[in-house]
């Protein structure tokens, strides 16, 4: 098949396609640059290697080849949901997720979005990023490992699915006369 499309899938598609790619090409230079920063910070170099590692399955990753299933769309969705609402209950311990300057008791990973009642947007933002990333990871692998989706039956030889027969045109025809 190569980086040819087989068929025309559409203006929708080419823009999703476009998205995909340029949210791709972002996630894997932040991820880079940030882990090309240092890695002094235990959570920043998580949050950089996920975004890097999401970023990469999604610019290798063909999803017009292959088309997900259901069931990991699901997974995918569990695993960003799951994730961020987990991260974000009330732990005993503070050492698993870093401080909002001023408030105790921090909630989220790998950012502390929430403290002490208040909601920082900036880091809620960038948890989500995370935790949709990591949600990328089932959905790819599901879909990579899970069996091919039965083709459309074919149609026996000579009969077309629509009811009109199509008109087969010579490639050396001329056109309106002209030489």
């Amino acid at each position: 098949m190569g980086d040819a499309e087989t068929d025309d899938q559409g203006p929708l598609a080419s823009v999703l396609i476009m998205l995909r790619l340029l949210a791709a090409w972002c996630f894997a230079a932040i991820g880079a640059l940030g882990l090309l920063m240092g890695f002094s910070d235990t959570n920043y170099v998580i949050f950089h290697a996920v975004l890097l590692a999401a970023g990469v399955a999604m610019l290798g990753f063909r999803p017009m080849f292959r088309r997900p299933r259901p069931i990991a769309y699901l997974a995918g969705a569990a695993v960003a949901l799951l994730g961020l609402v987990i991260s974000a209950l009330p732990r005993a311990s503070a050492a698993v997720c870093c401080h909002l300057s001023g408030y105790d008791n921090p909630h989220g990973f790998p950012f502390a979005f929430l403290a002490g009642g208040h909601l920082d947007p900036w880091r809620a933002f960038a948890d989500l990023v995370f935790w949709a990333c990591a949600g990328l990871f089932p959905l790819v692998v599901i879909s990579l490992v899970a069996p091919a989706a039965e083709p459309a039956p074919d149609h026996p030889a000579g009969h077309t699915a629509h009811a009109e027969q199509r008109a087969e045109v010579a490639d050396d025809e001329n056109v309106g006369g002209l030489p």
